[in-house]
């Protein structure tokens, strides 16, 4: 073993306030694991390991991922010295968090309980690979068993590499915290503060703080005590959502480094590695668009953000700096307002503002700002959203990148539920005043050349378009009647979507968000899919098969969708409904005509 990870382990202590020592009750300093055997694969996944400094003289900690951005774990793992506060903000040491799939991600903002061993961290970028732990509404009773988990040391380990798990009893509840002991020789041990405790259920009830130790490698042979201390993670959901709305702060003279990433709620900040600094939607980034700001300085490698003691956000060369003469690649303008604070809002929406009390971000006059923050859930007749702006009802979003591409996304995952793809940058949409909704070129407009698409709904005034909470994109008259729609279908037995199967079968499919199971429904009643219609047999008839093809106005390529029952119905036989052959639920199972009924199996909602 090395003498580093000897010494980053065995200096590593549980740090608890005076307040929260339990008299007799040994303070183990930071860091316990469980003593019990390691988790299966995929057990827990929810469990992240927490590096805090560096190997010399760091310490690491256990945490839980409870949202897509953030984990829950012990606030003394962040103390500087035992019993200290933890102030809220970036954390003093560098943090590094490992998710049970391998992938590290940096903590950049932590936010502290005052009554209780608890804290949230935010995450450098959202995590899309591993599901988060469900929370329990209420404290488990005494006598409820429990599950520990820590990645630090056992009975037999200094550092063990993998996840443990052990046994425990609930002893006694109060308001803020649950006094467990080990079933047999199960025991918390150093190298876990913040490990979770969950219930039988898989809900976290619970973040480890202190522990007797009794059993664990190095502890005092003498001590044969399990019991422990933990906080209670119940009725915190106010907070929680809280703290998602803080914004995530540069202050005055800190640096965004090369690849450094700066997150909020809805919005992240990239420095980026080609040397521009660019905002993405928090649905968006990894190529994945949703661009909606940027600095205009790329092909500058190494090229780093500064936000300086004068208040001005400058972009700087690699190896450049204030001192350093045309080094300077772009700035915000906001010199002479020393102690500014740059801050990424919630609402993706990034400001300088000027600090008049206590170094806390939003407290003074407003600067600069990028104005991209979200612009409700509908665009009314004669109105635009430009380049970098965005709707949302609160469940999904519909973004106009700089990058030129119009994207529907669900805010809970990112998954994508429709898009218009052009790359043509800085292009934007306008809800015009006689109906339709284009997208035009950065110089193009209504009366000008430079449309891109169109739903092709004029002689429609007053007309808008309705961001809706299915995921639809809707282009309605101005009383609320549907004019045209975009979204998946998703089928009500299967589970699986309406799919475009090589371009050319109807089938359904896995639901993922790709072009092939995005349609269109067109004022001329067409279900669209990559430009090409869906289309019966001749006649749609009983048992025809459905196909996608060249659309060229044909009565087959004619549909009724029907919100009252969720059904699809043939234009010209309206008796035929779009159903999935012999009530199959399997992928690639085939999609055709059948006389309407009240089978699952011909019931689409849009997801």
């Amino acid at each position: 073993m090395s003498l580093l990870y000897s010494r980053l382990m065995r200096t590593a202590g549980l740090v608890v306030t005076a307040t929260a020592v339990t008299a007799g009750l040994v303070t183990v300093g930071t860091a316990q694991a469980v003593t019990g055997p390691e988790a299966a694969a995929g057990q827990l996944a929810s469990a992240v390991k927490l590096s805090i400094g560096d190997v010399e003289s760091g310490r690491s900690c256990t945490a839980t991922l409870i949202d897509p951005s953030w984990i829950m774990t012990a606030a003394s793992c962040f103390a500087a010295t035992p019993g200290s506060s933890v102030p809220s903000g970036r954390p003093a040491l560098a943090t590094t968090a490992t998710l049970s799939d391998g992938k590290s991600l940096e903590v950049t903002d932590i936010v502290a309980r005052d009554d209780r061993d608890v804290a949230l961290a935010r995450l450098a970028a959202p995590v899309t690979s591993v599901s988060a732990a469900s929370r329990a509404a209420t404290a488990p009773t005494a006598g409820t068993d429990l599950v520990a988990a820590g990645f630090g040391r056992t009975a037999t380990e200094w550092v063990p590499g993998k996840l443990h798990t052990g046994s425990f009893a609930v002893t006694t509840a109060n308001p803020t915290s649950l006094a467990i002991t080990g079933k047999g020789t199960d025991a918390i041990c150093k190298g876990d503060t913040g490990g979770p405790l969950f219930n039988a259920a898989g809900e976290l009830v619970g973040v480890n703080s202190r522990s007797w130790m009794g059993g664990c490698l190095g502890t005092n042979p003498s001590e044969t005590r399990t019991g422990a201390v933990a906080a209670r993670t119940d009725g915190l959901n106010d907070w929680i959502a809280s703290a998602k709305q803080r914004p995530a702060v540069l202050r005055s003279g800190a640096t965004l480094s090369s690849g450094a990433t700066l997150t909020s709620e809805y919005g992240k900040l990239v420095m980026q590695a080609d040397g521009n600094l660019v905002i993405y939607h928090g649905t968006g980034g990894e190529g994945r668009g949703g661009a909606l700001w940027a600095s205009g300085t790329g092909g500058n490698p190494g090229a780093f953000a500064r936000m300086q003691a004068d208040g001005n956000l400058v972009v700087y060369k690699k190896g450049g700096g204030d001192s350093v003469a045309n080094s300077a690649l772009w700035a915000s303008g906001t010199w002479g307002h020393a102690g500014a604070t740059l801050a990424l809002g919630a609402d993706a929406n990034l400001v300088v503002f000027e600090v008049v009390t206590n170094g806390n971000a939003g407290t003074g006059k407003l600067l600069w700002q990028t104005g991209t923050g979200p612009r409700g859930d509908k665009l009314a007749s004669d109105t635009k959203l430009m380049p970098g702006q965005w709707l949302t009802n609160g469940k999904t979003v519909l973004l106009m990148d700089i990058q030129g591409n119009v994207l529907i996304r669900e805010l809970a995952t990112g998954r994508e539920l429709w898009s218009k793809t052009t790359w043509d940058w800085y292009s934007y949409l306008h809800m015009q005043n006689d109906g339709n909704l284009v997208l035009y070129k950065k110089d193009g407009g209504q009366g000008r050349d430079g449309a891109l698409w169109s739903t092709q709904t004029w002689s429609g005034a007053g007309s808008y378009a309705s961001l809706e909470t299915n995921g639809s994109l809707v282009v309605r008259w101005n009383s609320g009647g549907e004019r045209w729609a975009s979204s998946s279908f998703r089928g009500q037995q299967s589970g699986r979507c309406l799919d475009s199967y090589n371009g050319n079968d109807a089938v359904i499919w896995d639901c993922w968000g790709g072009a092939n199971q995005q349609w269109v429904t067109t004022a001329a009643k067409e279900l669209r899919s990559g430009g090409k219609c869906l289309t019966a047999e001749p006649g749609a008839n009983q048992g025809s098969h459905l196909k996608v093809v060249d659309c060229d106005g044909r009565g087959e390529q004619k549909w009724n969708v029907n919100t009252d029952n969720a059904t699809i119905s043939s234009a010209i036989k309206p008796n035929q409904c779009v159903n999935v052959f012999s009530e199959a639920t399997a992928n690639a199972s085939v999609v055709g005509l059948w006389q309407c009924g009240n089978g699952t199996n011909a019931q689409w909602t849009r997801p």
